[in-house]
């Protein structure tokens, strides 16, 4: 099924750093708070020194238990999005990571997925604010998650029609 918000008027974007430790889904509910965002996106790149990251059990819809690295680590991709979910900013992030292990073939191991909890060393990033759009989160019968509540996709229909 696919699900599609209405077109956004004009997007706002921003570039930014975190760093001495700033936890990055903390950071970005203060700026959605602040600047009222009900919806964005944003790119991340740099260290961390810190990550909890979770995965999902598709098949018996449960979150499995969380791992947590706690080492430099650098972010080799990071995206994420700000909605609304019981009316307060939610961050959703999902991060590929690298770091120097011995043992990981040519000296380097990569890890990633859903982050629960990123602590910066050194970030920047760009977010992209989506003026006039407000994506509520809701809870999904089918996923047992809480995804964006969007209009259903109708391929015949257009804005016009």
């Amino acid at each position: 099924m696919i699900s599609l918000s209405p077109p956004c008027p004009s997007p706002r974007a921003f570039m930014g750093t975190l760093t001495n430790g700033e936890a990055i889904h903390d950071a970005f509910e203060r700026i959605a708070r602040t600047m009222d965002i009900g919806a964005a996106a944003f790119n991340l790149l740099g260290g961390l020194i810190e990550v909890e990251l979770s995965e999902y059990d598709f098949i018996h819809k449960v979150r499995k238990e969380s791992l947590v690295f706690r080492r430099p680590m650098e972010i080799v991709s990071g995206h994420g999005t700000i909605s609304r979910w019981n009316g307060e900013p939610h961050v959703h992030l999902h991060l590929a990571l690298a770091f120097r292990d011995e043992s990981a073939p040519y000296g380097i191991a990569l890890i990633g997925g859903h982050a629960a909890r990123a602590v910066a060393f050194a970030v920047e990033f760009t977010l992209t604010v989506y003026d006039g759009v407000s994506l509520h989160r809701s809870f999904h019968h089918e996923t047992g998650l809480h995804l964006w509540h969007v209009p259903a996709f109708n391929a015949g229909q257009t804005d016009n029609q």
